[in-house]
C-alpha cells in the first residue's frame, strides 16, 4: 500500500503543477498562477484565500527558527497569505537542507528516518479548509523518489521500491499542469512524463512553455510549441518568455515574485486556470 494511500484529499478545487525536470521553472509557473488565481479571487470574494502547497522541498537554507525553502517563500508571496494562513511550516511541512532527491535526503539522515506523512496530510487539511483553491507545486519530476517504500512490492507497480512525486500526485487527486522547456529536447523530456502522468489515471490540464526566446539559435523553438501541443494531444496553456527565474536566457526577464513583471502576468493570462480546476467549486465561489 502507498504511504499516501490515506492522505486527504481536498474538495476544494486546484491544481498540482509538476515539470519535466528540476530547475525547469515549476516555481515561476506556480507563483504565476496562484497570482492570477488570488487576483480573480479579489474581485469576487475579497475575503477568500488561494491556498499554495510545497509538501516537501530539500536544498532548504537554514535560518533561526528553522529551514526555509526558497520556493515556499516565493509562493507565500505569490498567493499574499497573511501570517496566520500563510506561514512556511504551513505551505512545506517537509524540509530538508542536502540538495538531494527527497529519499536520499532521509537515507542520509540514516535508518529511522521517515517520511512524515501525517504532517503532509495536516497542511492540506488546513489549507483545504480555509481556502477557495490550492495550487500545489511538486518537487522536480515525476519520478524523484519521495521515500522508500513500506511495502515489499514498492510504490505503484513498476516503479521499483519507492513512492514517488506521482504517488503523492495521484493522492491528491489535481489536474496536472506540466512545465516544460522551450528548447530542443523538450518533446522528449515533456512525451515521456505526460505518458506518465496519463498512466496513472490523472487529468493533464495542459502545458506551460517556459524560456521561449523568438531571437534564439536554437531553432526548435520556432516549432517546439505546435509539437508539444501536436504529439501529447493537449494544449500549451501559457509560454512564459526568456528564461523565468533560472538566468540561462540572455533576455531573461527578471523574477521577483513581489513585483511581477507584466509580460509574465500577461503570459500567464493568456490562459484562465481557473476554469482547469474541474474538482470542486470555482475559484472566488462563495
Amino acid at each position: 500500500m502507498s504511504l499516501f494511500a490515506e492522505l486527504h484529499r481536498p474538495g476544494s478545487p486546484g491544481l498540482f503543477i509538476t515539470g519535466t525536470d528540476t530547475g525547469v521553472g515549476k516555481t515561476v509557473a506556480a507563483c504565476l498562477i496562484a497570482d492570477q488565481f488570488r487576483r480573480q479571487t479579489l474581485e469576487v470574494a475579497p475575503r477568500s484565500r488561494i491556498g499554495v502547497f510545497k509538501p516537501i522541498a530539500t536544498g532548504c537554507r537554514r535560518e533561526r527558527e528553522g529551514l526555509v525553502s526558497d520556493d515556499a517563500e516565493q509562493l507565500a508571496h505569490a498567493a499574499d497569505f497573511d501570517p496566520d494562513v500563510g506561514n512556511l511550516a504551513l505551505i512545506n511541512p517537509i524540509r530538508f537542507r542536502p540538495p538531494l532527491a527527497p529519499a536520499a535526503a532521509l537515507e542520509k539522515l540514516g535508518r529511522s528516518a521517515r517520511l512524515e506523512v501525517d504532517e503532509i496530510d495536516a497542511s492540506l487539511r488546513r489549507l483545504d479548509e480555509r481556502c477557495a483553491a490550492i495550487v500545489v507545486e511538486g518537487i522536480g519530476g515525476v519520478m524523484v523518489p519521495l521515500a522508500r517504500s513500506e511495502s515489499r512490492g514498492g510504490g505503484r507497480k513498476g516503479r521499483g521500491q519507492c513512492e514517488t512525486v506521482l504517488d503523492l500526485m495521484a493522492a491528491i487527486g489535481y489536474p496536472v499542469v506540466v512545465v516544460c522547456r522551450a528548447g530542443l529536447g523538450t518533446l522528449n523530456h515533456t512525451a515521456m512524463t505526460v505518458r506518465l502522468i496519463r498512466e496513472a489515471g490523472l487529468t493533464l490540464a495542459g502545458l506551460v512553455m517556459n524560456g521561449y526566446d523568438p531571437e534564439s539559435t536554437d531553432e526548435s523553438m520556432q516549432s517546439n510549441r505546435a509539437w508539444l501541443a501536436r504529439q501529447n494531444q493537449t494544449s500549451v496553456l501559457a509560454t512564459l518568455p526568456g528564461w523565468t527565474g533560472t538566468g540561462r536566457s540572455r533576455k531573461a526577464i527578471h523574477w521577483d515574485v513581489r513585483a511581477i513583471d507584466p509580460a509574465l502576468r500577461e503570459a500567464i493570462d493568456s490562459c484562465d486556470f481557473a476554469a482547469l480546476c474541474r474538482r470542486g467549486r470555482g475559484v472566488g465561489a462563495s
